[in-house]
């Protein structure tokens, strides 16, 4: 199945409980995967969580609209990058650039995965970081400097996107969004924050969806399931209301740039 297919493909990955509390997903068809009562999931990913989670999903195209839970999680779109089998370039909109050397030996974790990708997963050409603070853009080392394209936030405010030029095109495109990227003026997190405005990524997206052949998107960024969280709730439904509805639209305008990947089951 392909985003370009009538019928919708949205999995929703339940790991903190707190789709429950939305609505953005009530009328769409979507595939529910609740993982709220998995243990060693939470900012870490154990090996028993970790082969779990690829069972459940070992039947599953990478392809299609993957709503992962907060933050916390992120490092759900290795499981999903993971299984296409060719080579691909992975967009990360995201205002930390999840670079870090595990803690713990190498447990995966939300703050290791994209360093682990560029580590083990020789499918992906370039992994492009949009919207990561300057800060960590300095952090980061020079080691993968061949295959990782850094833009920071101050450089997307100027549309300042040159570095994308050095993208091979040929090559099919996944995008992984964490809503981090936006202020807190939009919504709440439970990760420090950029200042993006809801707007300013959604003309990213259409900069980038149009032009190139999209294998799959997912999106993180919820805010913590706690108590008097109401309105962060509420806030962060609206936005995944609203970006789904972008989303579902450039899928319609790129109806023949959507990639029919090849991916292991």
């Amino acid at each position: 199945m392909n985003m370009s297919e009538k019928r919708n493909y949205i999995t929703i990955m339940n790991f903190s409980g707190i789709y429950k509390y939305e609505k953005f997903y009530k009328d769409e068809n979507v595939i529910w995967l609740d993982f709220s009562g998995l243990q060693g999931k939470n900012c870490y990913c154990d090996d028993s969580a970790e082969k779990l989670i690829r069972e459940r999903i070992k039947n599953m195209s990478p392809q299609g609209l993957h709503f992962i839970d907060s933050g916390n999680y992120h490092y759900a779109t290795k499981f999903w990058i993971d299984k296409i089998k060719e080579k691909f370039n992975l967009i990360v909109i995201d205002y930390h650039s999840d670079m870090q050397q595990p803690a713990f030996y190498s447990i995966l974790s939300c703050g290791s995965w994209i360093a682990q990708c560029l580590e083990n997963n020789t499918y992906i050409d370039k992994i492009i970081l949009m919207g990561i603070s300057k800060e960590q853009k300095k952090a980061l080392t020079g080691k993968y400097k061949d295959r990782l394209i850094c833009i920071d936030n101050e450089q997307i405010k100027k549309d300042d996107f040159l570095e994308l030029q050095g993208l091979n095109r040929k090559y099919p495109v996944y995008i992984s969004i964490d809503k981090d990227v936006l202020s807190r003026n939009i919504l709440e997190t439970n990760w420090s924050q950029g200042d993006m405005k809801l707007t300013e990524l959604k003309s990213i997206l259409h900069g980038i969806i149009p032009k190139q052949n999209i294998i799959g998107i997912d999106l993180c960024g919820e805010c913590a399931n706690e108590e008097g969280k109401l309105r962060a709730v509420q806030k962060n439904d609206e936005v995944n209301a609203n970006l789904l509805r972008f989303l579902k639209n450039e899928r319609n305008l790129c109806r023949m740039n959507c990639h029919t990947v090849q991916y292991k089951s």
